[in-house]
């Protein structure tokens, strides 16, 4: 196990390096003149050489690169273009709004998704199979920043049930933190949830047509034991590559939703990013979404091992 672990490490290694270079170089060819943002459209052209020169742009690109791969390296995100503040100290505030919100609303989707899909395998063809393969059908189709528009408007404003913005992080209150981050993360789980419905009614479907369960069915044991006991445990297990993937859907999502929520995460970060050219604090929250994704692939293949010793082997 423990090779196989350090076999998908070093196999990330050259992905990382690749990712540094086309986000920073990605960054470079946007349009806009940082220093440009910075001091305004009637700045003279000597405070904008000032300017470009206090920030690196006049240096050239490789140079530029490498800086800021070895501040990288080392935990230095470096500093904002627009106001000089730590990358970093604003990185740390906002991912725990991002990933709280991304946790509830997989949360949420695995609570939902996973009953649906068993409910409509062990009920084909009947009225529960239907209901429950339009809900997850519906999940899909429908845009979530449509669907957090709707849950503003039918628990905020109609039934004043939940906060329409703001965020309170976990360390201030942990039941106001659940309280306003509940929308967001409902708006979040819905297309995961047919997803995960959908793959799991597919799964099961399966499993119980295999010799196992047919054989647990012949030794007397009652329908909840063959479905909870047996076939479940089995039909998950395709789940566990899907929830990476998911997961790191679910945290590009928020983007909108910070947006249309008022949430302090990554989404408005990259938002505020874009809108002010800021293209340090840019490529370091591109950078670090990207190497979220590759950790959480990661994790989601030692855990498919685990579940699968044959996957070891290969």
């Amino acid at each position: 196990m423990a090779s196989y672990i350090l076999r998908r490490s070093l196999t990330a290694l050259p992905v990382l390096f690749l990712i540094t270079l086309i986000v920073f170089f990605v960054m470079q060819i946007l349009p806009g003149d940082p220093a440009r943002v910075a001091l305004g459209i009637e700045a003279t052209p000597q405070a904008l050489e000032a300017m470009r020169e206090r920030l690196g742009l006049n240096r050239p690109l490789y140079e530029q690169y490498f800086s800021w791969l070895f501040g990288v390296l080392q935990g230095d995100l470096g500093r904002s273009m627009v106001d000089n503040a730590p990358v970093s100290r604003a990185i740390a505030l906002a991912l725990p709004v991002t990933l709280q919100i991304a946790l509830m609303a997989l949360a949420i989707a695995l609570l939902l998704g996973v009953p649906l899909g068993v409910i409509a395998a062990t009920r084909r063809g009947g009225s529960a199979d239907v209901a429950a393969t339009f809900t997850g059908l519906s999940s899909i189709s429908i845009p979530g920043f449509w669907v957090a528009m709707l849950l503003i408007y039918a628990f905020s404003l109609k039934v004043p049930w939940f906060p329409s913005s703001g965020f309170v992080r976990w360390q201030d209150d942990w039941v106001a933190s659940l309280h306003h981050s509940f929308l967001p993360a409902l708006a979040l789980s819905l297309r995961p949830t047919g997803i995960f419905m959908r793959l799991v009614r597919s799964s099961m479907l399966e499993v119980l047509k295999s010799d196992y369960v047919r054989t647990a069915r012949a030794k007397g044991l009652g329908e909840s034991a063959v479905v909870l006991g047996h076939a479940l445990r089995t039909s998950l297990i395709p789940l566990v590559t899907v929830l990476g993937v998911e997961f790191a859907a679910l945290l590009g999502n928020v983007v909108v939703i910070d947006t249309i929520f008022n949430i302090p995460g990554f989404g408005r970060l990259i938002y505020g990013s874009v809108l002010r050219l800021d293209l340090t604090m840019l490529q370091s929250l591109v950078l670090i979404f990207a190497v979220s994704v590759i950790v959480i692939n990661l994790i989601t293949d030692i855990s498919y091992s685990l579940l699968d010793p044959r996957i070891r082997e290969k």
